[in-house]
């Protein structure tokens, strides 16, 4: 289980935040819109939203752009930040 994984109240927002940031343009672009957006919103996907963190930039961005299928547990966060306005 990751450092992560305990629930996102427990965690330091700057942390998490830190976390976003991937070096990848795009990936940051969107990885802190969802955290800055919805993080707080959708507490019930919190847990899937730093598990994605903890995954590497090439599956994620696969993910995103559909050249690979989630994992079940990630593809709610991945389809909604795929269809983030």
């Amino acid at each position: 289980m990751s450092e992560y994984s305990a629930t996102a109240g427990s965690i330091d927002r700057g942390r998490i935040r830190w976390r976003c940031r991937r070096g990848m343009r795009e990936l940051d672009m969107l990885l802190e819109g969802y955290f800055d957006r919805d993080f707080d919103r959708e507490p019930q996907r919190q847990q899937a939203f730093l598990a994605l963190l903890d995954c590497e930039d090439p599956d994620i961005w696969a993910w995103l752009i559909g050249h690979a299928q989630p994992p079940a547990e990630l593809a709610d966060v991945i389809f909604r930040l795929q269809h983030q306005s």
